[in-house]
């Protein structure tokens, strides 16, 4: 009885330690499928963001060039509507740069990939977001400012030109990629 006991032991065993490779072989199958499906997704939404990227970048230029160009402290009052709409245009590029950039977030987490090029479109896009933000606040404050000082220019001198409302917005300066740095943002 005790060489049965011992067999079947044995057996129990065996079979035990079959089940767990088998187990551990299926998960870290599962995992490595995982991981490649999620790196799919980064190169496709990195692809989309880079496109992106560059349309909000020709945005901004185009509204240098184009409207703040344009902006004169004696005719401000004249060319500050056609700013604050191009303003609104330039704000929901970044709001569709924000949802690109969210899906990478959700793909990119706090993984490493085993392919160095999707680590690098994890780090690039990140910090090319908070610099996107950034920069569009560093624009927005810089415009509230002159129009702070051309209200309190018409103000000071008694010149009869009602107050021009600033641009409003929602968002903030960002630390997107969490490094305490804030990419992009000017002190004025």
């Amino acid at each position: 009885m005790t060489k049965q006991v011992k067999i079947l032991f044995s057996l129990g065993v065996f079979l035990i330690a079959i089940g767990l490779i088998t187990n551990f072989t299926m998960s870290f199958s599962a995992d490595k499928e995982e991981v490649a499906k999620r790196m799919k997704k980064v190169d496709k939404n990195y692809e989309i963001f880079k496109r992106e990227a560059t349309n909000f970048s020709n945005t901004r230029d185009s509204l240098y060039d184009n409207v703040f160009a344009e902006l004169y402290f004696e005719t401000l009052n004249l060319t500050i509507n056609n700013c604050l709409i191009e303003l609104e245009k330039y704000e929901q590029k970044l709001d569709e740069m924000g949802k690109i950039a969210e899906k990478l977030k959700a793909n990119c987490g706090d993984i490493y990939f085993p392919e160095a090029d999707v680590n690098n479109k994890c780090q690039t896009y990140a910090l090319s977001y908070e610099e996107m933000v950034n920069y569009f606040m560093n624009d927005i404050v810089q415009v509230n400012q002159n129009i702070e000082e051309y209200n309190k220019y018409n103000e000071e001198n008694g010149t009869g030109i009602p107050p021009i409302q600033k641009y409003n917005t929602t968002k903030k300066y960002i630390d997107f990629n969490n490094d305490k740095e804030y990419a992009g943002k000017e002190d004025f």
